[in-house]
């Protein structure tokens, strides 16, 4: 009997996907750039090894991968994962034309992630404004999902997000003394950033307000590793201008009705503590037949952060094929009507 090689490579790939996907891996630089179609440089970085591979999608909009990577590392130990700086932020290009930095320019972008490391499917993990992300590129792409996790979501609706900021206003106005109030005034604004000798040192005092609000318990801020203000001085100098733009180019958005044609298993995780009201990950969850939601108590916005043990572990379970028991099912629009 004669091989054919050409058959036999093929059935090969096919068989066994996961090895040539993680070949592909292997001989991929740890880090390095991934130009998009419109010719712009997302930076990459690779952490951790194994046929399993996650993308981690950062927060912001505007941050890097480092605001995520560190405190995230325990994800790594039996997998791949693959971070990259979202364009406009980190050691991707920096870009001031809004058109560039609009939520399509990003969907591509996310797809061009894809392309590069020739995955077929995708799992993702998509970080506060990075699961808002991952959301639109679920909508746009619910064929190239694999599964999904929603940590820390940011709101689907501009409706949610008007409600959440108007907690967020009615905490600092309790909670602020006249003189934080008029730091965080300053601070808050993006020509200040633009403006600055040192952007490095507003983005940290920006950040060192608000984060009390985004932890249970104050002390729980310490324990952040991950870095916010992590980049190039322009960088994080156009960090918050990046942020308005990305934010300006959703528009009146509402996700919730795009995500019924994705069918992939999605954990959304939510820290009770988290200034993001619970409808939002309610609604997330309810907008996807095969989605489960996740709420851990004494927990904000940092939930792998404040309780690392219930997240870790039951993320880990849902990455290897099941929702973890502790998760609950919500009821679906369609479910409700």
């Amino acid at each position: 009997m004669q091989f054919d090689m050409k058959k036999l490579l093929f059935l090969l790939l096919f068989i066994f996907p996961w090895q040539a996907c993680s070949n592909r891996l292997a001989q991929s630089p740890r880090e390095g750039y991934i130009r998009t179609s419109d010719g712009v440089r997302l930076f990459y970085k690779i952490v951790g090894s194994g046929p399993d591979v996650l993308i981690a999608v950062h927060g912001g909009p505007g941050n890097s991968l480092d605001s995520i990577l560190p405190d995230l590392e325990p994800l790594a130990k039996s997998r791949t994962v693959i971070y990259y700086d979202q364009r406009g932020g980190g050691r991707s290009d920096l870009i001031k034309d809004p058109d560039k930095l609009s939520i399509s320019k990003h969907v591509d972008d996310l797809e061009a992630v894809r392309l590069f490391f020739k995955l077929d499917k995708m799992t993702l993990l998509g970080n506060s404004w990075g699961a808002i992300l991952i959301g639109f590129y679920a909508a746009a792409h619910p064929d190239k999902i694999e599964r999904m996790i929603f940590h820390s979501p940011g709101e689907p609706t501009k409706a949610l997000t008007d409600k959440a900021d108007g907690e967020m206003l009615s905490r600092i106005n309790r909670q602020f003394s006249a003189e934080q109030k008029e730091r965080y005034k300053f601070v808050s604004n993006p020509q200040n950033w633009v403006k600055a000798s040192d952007p490095k040192a507003v983005c940290r005092e920006f950040y060192q307000l608000l984060l009390p609000f985004y932890v249970a318990k104050a002390e729980n801020a310490a324990l952040v590793k991950g870095d916010v203000c992590a980049g190039s001085d322009d960088a994080v100098r156009y960090q918050q201008f990046v942020n308005e733009q990305i934010i300006n180019s959703l528009g009146d958005w509402n996700l919730l009705s795009l995500l019924g044609a994705v069918k992939a298993p999605v954990l959304v995780v939510h820290g009770a503590a988290d200034p993001t009201l619970v409808k939002s990950p309610e609604a997330w969850a309810s907008a996807m037949s095969n989605a489960q939601l996740l709420i851990i108590n004494d927990a904000g916005h940092l939930p792998h952060v404040e309780q690392p043990e219930i997240f870790f572990k039951t993320v880990e379970t849902f990455l290897k094929g099941s929702f973890p028991p502790e998760a609950t099912r919500v009821q679906t629009s369609a479910e409700k009507g």
